[in-house]
């Protein structure tokens, strides 16, 4: 079975089965979207896979629309997890962080992670000392997730 670029859709290829064509699996919070393009049906490989990208593309905006808090009708503004040593915060990506400098200052922001569109791991800091803490969290929040929608949604 051939591995695609495509997150959420897998090629079946079974001649047991004389199945042939794209699954596509929308997953969110535990709700499940699926759906398999035949090739037959859709009038090939090509035009199977182009079907199935549009349906996972539809299927997860409805998933994450239908359930989650959504300012935008795309993703939530905050997606909450238990507060543990690794994520302090509460939203994920979102984490706050205490360093001393080389000159013995304790600097504290919030640090942003992402994961951009090559696939490479990204971060940025929103100062506390700057913004002020609560500015510098919704700073933060706020970035992610324009970050999160290029990723995805763009």
């Amino acid at each position: 079975m051939p591995i695609t670029k495509n997150k959420g859709i897998s090629r079946i290829d079974s001649e047991a089965c004389r199945t042939y064509g794209w699954y596509v699996r929308a997953r969110f919070q535990g709700k499940v979207i699926s759906k398999l393009f035949s090739d037959g049906k859709y009038g090939g490989k090509a035009k199977a896979l182009m079907k199935a990208r549009r349906f996972y593309k539809k299927s997860m905006e409805k998933l994450v629309r239908r359930h989650s808090d959504v300012a935008s009708n795309k993703i939530p503004i905050k997606t909450i997890v238990s507060k543990n040593k690794r994520n302090n915060t509460g939203v994920v990506g979102v984490q706050k962080i205490k360093r001393k400098n080389n000159s013995g200052t304790v600097y504290q922001a919030y640090r942003v992670n992402w994961t951009d569109r090559t696939g490479k791991s990204r971060t940025k800091f929103f100062s506390v000392d700057k913004h002020g803490d609560k500015k510098a969290f919704v700073l933060a929040c706020q970035h992610r997730k324009e970050k999160i929608m290029e990723h995805y949604y763009s």
